[in-house]
């Protein structure tokens, strides 16, 4: 097999494999990713809002705002092996 068939071969095998179900697996964990990405900026957010403010509810929400943080990348992870 020349390797120009080889290459036609694997572009019809790829484009075998690539179906709508998988598409919208990448695009739940590309969102997932976002989401990720959005639980950063609440940690950041938080931050900048316990140094502006004064209280003593500033060490739970700092709490629940990395707890938010860990349970997204876990969703994250666990969607990615089950996907």
């Amino acid at each position: 097999m020349t390797p120009f068939e080889r290459f036609i071969q694997f572009l019809v095998n790829f484009s075998q494999a690539l179906t709508v179900w998988f598409l919208v697996k990448i695009l739940f964990l590309i969102g997932l990713a976002i989401y990720i990405a959005f639980a950063v900026i609440v940690i950041r957010q938080v931050n900048l809002m316990t140094q502006a403010l004064d209280g003593g509810f500033n060490f739970p929400l700092k709490i629940v705002s990395w707890i938010h943080l860990l349970v997204a990348i876990a969703v994250f992870l666990l969607a990615l092996i089950i996907l």
